[in-house]
């Protein structure tokens, strides 16, 4: 009975790690009830009856201790360094260093309707930009008069139309 109990809780482990590589929790539910039966066996098993309660319990209690430390190791050692290597992206993505602060004060051209969001060209560089007055067309001469998070501020100097 001690090789079933064996048998049925290292099937139940295996499992339990196929969900690592296979969503949908259904593997991983198969392999705890696997763990679970081997350790209602080891309570329960007419084979074991020579054993007492006390051997029976603790046989029950390391079944389950065992396939704890089983699938933390997996999960520490194999299965998270596995994912992040695998699927998680390393590289980093430089933004240029725009420091929105040179811009107070600069003059620039709206490129976009502003409505009043838009994109304006500004000392050669491009930005989100808000307009104070609300509406400009595109082509109007703009000053930049305050920065906001995610934007610049900027005033109509005057309109091209």
């Amino acid at each position: 009975m001690i090789v079933t109990i064996a048998i049925i809780v290292l099937f139940g482990i295996l499992l339990m790690m196929a969900e690592t590589f296979v969503p949908g929790a259904i593997a991983g539910a198969l392999g705890s009830l696997c763990i679970l039966t081997g350790a209602v066996l080891a309570l329960v098993s007419d084979e074991l009856a020579h054993w007492s309660s006390w051997s029976r319990v603790m046989l029950s209690i390391g079944v389950i201790l065992f396939s704890f430390t089983a699938m933390f190791i997996w999960m520490r050692w194999f299965a998270v360094r596995f994912f992040r290597r695998a699927f998680t992206l390393e590289a980093k993505i430089e933004s240029p260093p725009t420091d929105p602060h040179r811009s107070l004060g600069q003059e620039g051209v709206a490129i976009t309707e502003l409505r009043p969001l838009g994109r304006a060209e500004i000392v050669g560089r491009r930005f989100d930009v808000r307009c104070e007055t609300g509406f400009a067309p595109s082509g109007s001469r703009l000053k930049v008069v305050g920065i906001e998070p995610g934007n610049l501020l900027v005033r109509i100097l005057s309109t091209t139309k």
